[in-house]
């Protein structure tokens, strides 16, 4: 419960650091992430743009090709195999800020970038459009990185898409940035401004009636909603990072509350949201309006946001449980509308691991064409090396004007040659890889999951032992003491919300703490090698591997327990162990009051169930009895992985793991003092079931 109010400089430093970092990355790395990969082995008229500045976000190598050279040897040296076309137009300009009037009466921000003559006027097109949706302050970002290239997927005037043919429109939702009303985190309102933004950019003149949607994160998730909504007016979706399920995937995992990625990102959005000093500058004719707006959106911590996390703390149904308040956030629940040729990036260690695979899992299913491509990392990390590339894997900026070239604007652009997935492999190439496949780390295939994929189990063994061998006799069983509770709390200062969460296990030092953290933190070699966390653990371990042992897809533990008292939460991380170090690869957990699955909405692979999909509903919910053995299918979210031959395979088990999600006020009370034993015999055999596939097919 300690902390203060920050001072508003303070405030201000903290997110133009976390910009400039991610930009410094960027230029800085390779074809992976240096930190992860390094780590893991040891009012006025137009503002024209003339000039297209080479964007950090675009690395050297890639400069002379994304800024238009006209030389075609020059251009076939850089590209390669790589989708290119010259720009179009010379020059690209934003029009004057202008807004959108929604259903419900309030005004939404929207900026128009168009193709220019060499005088920087404004073409009239009419164009191809491509719509972003943020709650990051188009117009506060956008003035900053002025127009360089590379920036459509922020939401932020792009030159190389604009010079390219398309007519570019950024639109703060309802409640950010510029645009007027509170925000309510993906709520019913916001998500009607998003149709009410489509509706509106086909009613331009600029505008030839080709839409697509483009975003990375919140605007990749607005993205999809836009396109639920307005299925008959989107002709092509391109997706970096978006959520899925918000319960089960983000905000409530496992049951409980994931309190380091909420206070992280509500705080981030928040301060975003509301700087719009350089917008009432710049157009000193909206003051008044602009002025209003911010004041809307800082009375919004008290009249919202603060009573949201009250509920939540203190187990309020509507949030604690699932229900329309999550379902009503969550784009996996109306997938089956979505009609648009849409591309997804997701990343191993981001906050929608779970999420992406699934979304892309829908489309297919529904017969919608359909491609993803899944990088290592977390977050952040992601945000923006994603624009550099890497063997196998085209730059993101490249291969969405590919993607849109295609569907609307109707070329030959090779997609059709595109994997339906890509996906990067942890520990991939490996010492037994064949030489000529060690320059990749990036596998191929027709499906997710791994059609070739078949469910394995391993069972855990009293002696700490990982073995596929079930129990033959009543095997002594560890016990886990539940672990000292968080503490922290939500509050204002000068008009912004402000967090203070203090983990109490010790998972401050692990992979999912940076995982949650957006991988906003500074790199430690706990994140890497769980040997250096503090968090309390059970350790069950099998022999050295024989060869290479390829884990692709969803994992689920099945662990049999008993406890003094009537709530617990058992938590699992899937590694792998050298000589060196214990290096994480996934991890899931699961409140005891909520084990309760649904089957029909569960996966099973060869027989096996391999995804649990639990309900967390009120009605579902089943408090322990102290001392009654009872049986907890833990999702682990997917991963892809080798476990190198030589090493070993390791389940970690805890009590909880905090940096991932929480227990609320009435559940600590639930847990307090209590023990967990683990149960392993024949009738009770706690295990793991991984998704296997030969390594024969990385090759």
């Amino acid at each position: 419960m300690l902390g203060s109010a920050i001072t508003a400089g303070v405030k201000i430093n903290r997110c133009l650091v976390l910009l400039l970092v991610s930009w410094v990355m960027v230029a800085c790395s390779g074809e992976d992430s240096l930190v992860d990969s390094a780590a893991e082995q040891a009012a006025t008229g137009p503002e024209e743009h003339s000039v297209e500045v080479l964007s950090p976000s675009i690395t050297p190598q890639r400069e002379e090709l994304l800024l238009g050279d006209e030389d075609e040897d020059s251009i076939d040296a850089i590209a390669g195999d790589l989708y290119y076309r010259p720009a179009d137009y010379p020059k690209s300009v934003d029009l004057p800020l202008q807004f959108i009037t929604t259903k419900g009466g309030k005004q939404l921000s929207v900026r128009v970038t168009l193709p220019a003559d060499e005088d920087g006027n404004p073409l009239e097109g009419p164009f191809p459009s491509v719509l972003t949706q943020s709650a990051y302050n188009t117009n506060l970002l956008s003035y900053m990185f002025m127009g360089t290239p590379g920036n459509t997927l922020m939401g932020l005037s792009d030159s190389y898409l604009v010079r390219r043919g398309y007519a570019q429109v950024a639109v703060d939702a309802l409640g950010t940035g510029a645009s007027e009303g509170g925000w309510e985190l993906l709520g019913e309102d916001e998500q009607i401004g998003f149709a009410d933004a489509v509706d509106w950019v086909h009613q331009q003149p600029w505008c030839n009636g080709k839409l697509g949607v483009a975003g990375v994160s919140y605007m990749a998730i607005s993205s999809l909603f836009a396109a639920q909504r307005r299925p008959d007016s989107i002709d092509a979706i391109f997706a970096s990072l978006p959520m899925g399920d918000a319960m089960r995937g983000t905000v409530g995992i496992g049951g409980m509350v994931n309190a380091v990625f909420m206070s992280e990102w509500m705080y981030l959005t928040h301060f975003l949201a509301t700087q719009n000093l350089p917008a009432q500058i710049i157009n000193p004719h909206y003051m008044t309006q602009l002025i209003e707006t911010t004041k809307e959106h800082t009375d919004q911590v008290q009249r919202y946001h603060l009573p949201l996390i009250e509920s939540a703390l203190n187990g309020a149904p509507y949030v604690t449980y699932d229900g329309e308040f999550w379902r009503t956030r969550s784009p996996i629940e109306n997938m089956d509308k979505i009609k648009a040729p849409t591309f997804f990036f997701g990343a191993l260690n981001d906050i929608f691991q779970r999420d992406v695979p699934l979304l892309y899992e829908a489309l297919k299913k529904n017969g919608v064409e359909t491609r993803m491509v899944i990088f290592n990392g977390t977050h952040f990390i992601n945000f923006v090396t994603s624009h550099i590339g890497a063997t196998g894997v085209a730059p993101i900026d490249i291969l969405m004007l590919q993607w849109f070239d295609k569907y609307l604007n109707n070329m030959e652009t090779g997609t059709e040659d595109i994997p339906p997935v890509v996906q990067y492999v942890k520990n991939y190439p490996s010492k037994s890889t064949p030489q000529e496949f060690r320059g990749d780390h990036y596998a191929t295939t027709t499906d997710w999951p791994h059609p070739q994929a078949t469910a394995q189990r391993w069972y855990l063994h009293g002696d700490m032992s990982l073995s596929q061998t079930a129990p033959q006799t009543e095997e002594s069983g560890p016990t886990m003491l539940n672990p000292p509770h968080p503490d922290g709390k939500a509050f204002e200062s000068k008009g912004l919300i402000q967090f203070d969460v203090h983990i109490g296990d010790g998972t401050k030092c692990t992979r999912s703490f940076d995982q949650w953290k957006l991988g906003l933190t500074i790199p430690k070699s706990c994140f890497y090698n769980t040997e250096k966390t503090e968090q309390v653990r059970l350790l069950f371990e099998s022999e050295p591997m024989q060869e290479d042992y390829y884990i692709n897809g969803p994992i689920q533990a099945d662990v049999w327990i008993d406890s003094t008292v009537t709530e617990a939460v058992v938590a699992v991380q899937i590694e792998e162990v050298s000589k060196k170090q214990s290096l994480p690869i996934t991890t899931g957990q699961l409140l005891a009051s909520g084990r309760a699955v649904n089957i029909e909405r569960s996966r099973f692979m060869n027989d096996q169930m391999i995804q649990p999909y639990h309900y967390f509903t009120e009605e579902k919910s089943q408090p322990l009895v102290p001392g009654e053995v009872v049986k907890m299918q833990i999702e682990i979210f997917p991963t892809s992985t080798i476990i190198r031959k030589g090493n070993k395979l390791r389940v970690a088990i805890s009590p909880s793991n905090q940096a991932q999600a929480m227990l609320n006020y009435p559940r600590q009370a639930m847990a307090e003092g209590g023990v967990t034993t683990l149960h392993i015999s024949p009738e009770y055999p706690s295990s793991v079931v991984l998704p296997i596939v030969p390594t024969a097919v990385l090759d």
